[in-house]
């Protein structure tokens, strides 16, 4: 691990005073702010699951050094850190190298997961004196229900200043937002990339029609464990490995044969000790199934509404996929977007969809309306920033350039 990749700072912070759970963070400071440092914009990044390891996308996705498969650190072409600082939390707790004291601390719902990233984000703001910078919430897959929560227990808590004063946009790539919509989609998305015939294609619209009727039921253990069962059939029956991105001969930060090596390099002993890992905190897995399994039932629970409180608030979001994931991606996105209770959502729709270029080349399209941005990205799948690292960042720094305008507004 050489030095120049070690992050600006790393370790743990609090859920709850009263509590021995922690959620471990990184953080990377700007490189090039284009303000002073102490006025540019902090990012908090969240990866998904529910028990994904945010660490993906510090060391696989959009963070400065990026992990190859003979575990040598490579400079990122796209990092995200150049105009803002980039604090990357493995949460909720249990997650990555965050430590559960206790099975029962995990959190079961939304509003607890926000709970905690609210007290360890004002500790971190605070012990860093970071209060005057602007705090954008960015993150993927999952973090479509970890980034609107969290927004919307800082917008309408009791006592706002703190955290309120400085949230200044939300940034959601690929995300589970609305389950019940979005599973409906499914079938369609997969007979258009050819991955189903018209007769199977029917049948897993059967089966999300079970899934529809189970969320409206509110068994959302079935539900969750029924949706488990429609995308796993798709890809078992399309021979593919992941509907997260449809080209892909492997999952993500995989090995042709399946091993993980992200989570390979992240398990060496001197890469813990660089990072500053609690010795007692369990081994790296990218993605913790013991987390995932207590958070089943919050799987297939929507948080549109808690997004549309946002977006009544002025507050600028931006919505991207990428256009090779079968899964959360544009055609699901857009299917839930369209049914938004927000007084500006026709104005958005009838706003013209632009090509969008970078450095000459078509990197995907966009749309703008009000304070509502919708990006699709070209030759990307659910982890846009590791597909496409260069256009990503074009797409989050041109976005986060115009935050400053909309915050004096509101």
């Amino acid at each position: 691990f050489p030095d120049e990749a070690l992050p600006t700072d790393s370790g743990y912070l609090p859920i709850d005073e009263s509590s021995e759970s922690r959620l471990f963070y990184v953080y990377y400071e700007a490189s090039k702010p284009d303000t002073e440092l102490e006025i540019s914009p902090i990012m908090v990044w969240l990866n998904g699951g529910p028990g994904c390891s945010s660490l993906i996308g510090c060391f696989y996705e959009l963070g400065p050094w990026i992990v190859q498969e003979n575990f040598s650190l490579q400079k990122n072409p796209g990092a995200w850190n150049r105009r803002c600082g980039i604090l990357f939390v493995d949460n909720p707790i249990g997650t990555g190298f965050s430590i559960a004291a206790s099975e029962l601390e995990v959190p079961r719902c939304q509003e607890t997961v926000a709970l905690h990233l609210h007290n360890a984000l004002s500790t971190f703001m605070e012990q860093k004196s970071f209060t005057k910078r602007p705090l954008v919430l960015a993150g993927e897959s999952y973090a479509g229900k970890y980034l609107p929560a969290l927004a919307h227990h800082i917008l309408t808590r009791k006592n706002g200043n703190g955290l309120s004063s400085q949230l200044s946009g939300v940034a959601i790539g690929n995300g589970l937002i609305h389950p019940r919509t979005q599973v409906q989609m499914h079938a369609e998305v997969a007979f258009c990339f050819g991955l189903l015939d018209k007769q199977q294609s029917q049948y897993v619209q059967e089966l999300a029609r079970e899934v529809v009727e189970l969320i409206d039921r509110e068994d959302w253990l079935a539900a969750h464990e029924q949706r488990t069962y429609l995308c796993k059939w798709i890809e078992t029956t399309s021979g593919i490995p992941t509907l997260l991105d449809v080209r892909r001969s492997s999952r993500y930060h995989r090995r042709e044969d399946g091993t993980d090596y992200l989570a390979e390099f992240l398990n060496l002993p001197h890469v813990r000790t660089s990072l500053k890992v609690d010795p007692t905190a369990l081994n790296f897995a990218c993605c913790r199934k013991s987390v995932k399994l207590l958070m089943a039932e919050d799987t297939m629970k929507s948080t549109k509404w808690m997004l549309e409180t946002v977006l009544k608030k002025g507050l600028p979001v931006l919505l991207y996929q990428g256009v090779y994931d079968a899964k959360d991606g544009a055609a699901s996105s857009e299917a839930w977007m369209r049914s938004l209770n927000w007084e500006y959502v026709d104005r958005f729709w009838k706003s013209p969809r632009e090509i969008w270029k970078v450095m000459g080349d078509k990197a995907g399209y966009w749309r703008q309306g009000r304070n509502l941005t919708h990006v699709v990205i070209a030759g990307a799948g659910h982890e846009v920033p590791a597909d496409q690292p260069v256009c990503s960042r074009a797409m989050i720094e041109t976005w986060m350039a115009g935050l400053a305008c909309w915050k004096a507004k509101l």
